[in-house]
């Protein structure tokens, strides 16, 4: 086959989905040495494939324009002349009007843009009123992240159940528990924070919900029982300033909660190992990949109750409702307090995040690909 790849998000940052494409790529190379892929960006990038069958398309006559509308215009052009038999829109996008023969599958990883529109800067809201659902009505096949996305799928865009394949992503083997005192150690001198915290990972949009866990930092501190730091790693963005002034209004210490941004990734399992607990008060999440890492670091995890995230901590960690900051304090307490339960939820963490591999995840997603070019290829005879 003739795959083409959506690689825009492999020349932005390396976080999220970026980070997903990545490893499935990695593992395709390893386990495919039969079939052609194309990976189509407006700016260079890296890629972790060598040989005539892994082929980088980059080219781009307006630099800025965005990659949503590359891939709509110039993408387009680029994909139809390489002659492809299927295209894998790795981002929730696909490009409209190929030809009918093109064989079209999307990995959707989550419903969040319509969920909360409001929240999302103009031009994301945009590109997804004219591209979003009509990218999940034209794919031949979708790949969701979690049996909570496709049931969202199946509720906000009726896309019929039979379309739509669950596929989990894996965690690396780089995520593996180290010694605590060491990592919480390492933690302290490398960003200058206590040995004492505990940790959350993610964006700082409204939908990752970090108000509930401020508030439930502040009963805990107006109880005296705040004794530990907040450690906050992931994007900044615009929300920032908001969060400040929440804080700033609960009248925290300076200290009390830190936003280390974006950091290296090799020092993440040191934080996930080296906290006291994992906390994930998120409102909605397409899968939550960090909740895979903390597991398979060691960490014992609390979490909302909501969307895919029982799904993907299973009866690992303690799941409570994301509006109700005083759950999430009588947790924190709970998990720091009983030895004996932090214990039992850091094997079933262990357990439960050991069955979620790349390798397998990337198998699933080739045969899914052969199925639909096949098929498509049944249609025309």
């Amino acid at each position: 086959m003739r795959i083409g790849i959506n690689a825009l998000p492999l020349s932005r940052v390396r976080a999220g989905a970026a980070r997903v494409i990545l490893r499935i790529i990695e593992e395709l190379c390893a386990i495919d040495s039969e079939n052609y892929y194309f990976l189509y960006s407006d700016r260079d990038f890296e890629l972790p494939c060598e040989g005539d069958r892994w082929r980088k398309r980059v080219w781009s006559p307006l630099p800025l324009l965005p990659g949503t509308l590359w891939l709509q215009t110039v993408g387009w052009r680029m994909i139809s002349h390489d002659r492809l038999d299927l295209f894998w829109g790795t981002n929730n996008l696909l490009p409209l009007g190929p030809p009918s023969e093109l064989a079209k599958v999307v990995s959707i990883h989550d419903l969040i843009l319509p969920l909360y529109s409001k929240d999302a800067d103009p031009l994301s809201r945009s590109m997804h009123w004219l591209f979003g659902e009509r990218s999940a009505r034209q794919a031949d096949q979708i790949i969701a992240d979690s049996q909570s996305t496709a049931r969202d799928l199946q509720r906000i865009y009726g896309v019929p159940e039979s379309k739509i394949e669950v596929i989990h992503f894996g965690v690396d083997s780089t995520f593996k528990p180290q010694e605590p005192r060491a990592a919480s150690q390492y933690v302290a001198n490398k960003y200058g924070v206590s040995k004492d915290y505990i940790l959350t990972v993610g964006t700082l949009g409204p939908h990752k919900n970090l108000i509930t866990l401020i508030e439930a930092l502040k009963v805990l501190r107006d109880r005296g029982e705040l004794s530990f730091q907040l450690l906050v790693v992931g994007a900044k963005g615009r929300k920032k300033a908001q969060l400040l002034e929440v804080i700033r209004s609960a009248g925290f210490a300076a200290n009390n909660i830190l936003f280390l941004g974006y950091v290296p990734d090799e020092d993440l399992p040191m934080l996930y190992s080296g906290s006291s607990l994992f906390v994930f008060p998120s409102l909605y999440e397409g899968f939550g990949l960090p909740l895979v890492e903390a597991m398979a670091c060691g960490a014992p995890v609390i979490a909302s109750n909501t969307s895919s995230i029982p799904e993907v901590v299973g009866d690992a960690g303690l799941l409570v409702p994301p509006t109700q900051p005083e759950a999430f304090a009588e947790a924190i307490l709970r998990v720091r307090g009983d030895k004996g339960l932090r214990r039992a939820m850091i094997e079933k963490g262990l357990m439960q995040a050991a069955g979620f591999r790349w390798d397998a995840s990337a198998r699933r997603h080739l045969a899914c690909m052969q199925t639909v070019v096949m098929r498509k290829n049944s249609e025309r005879r």
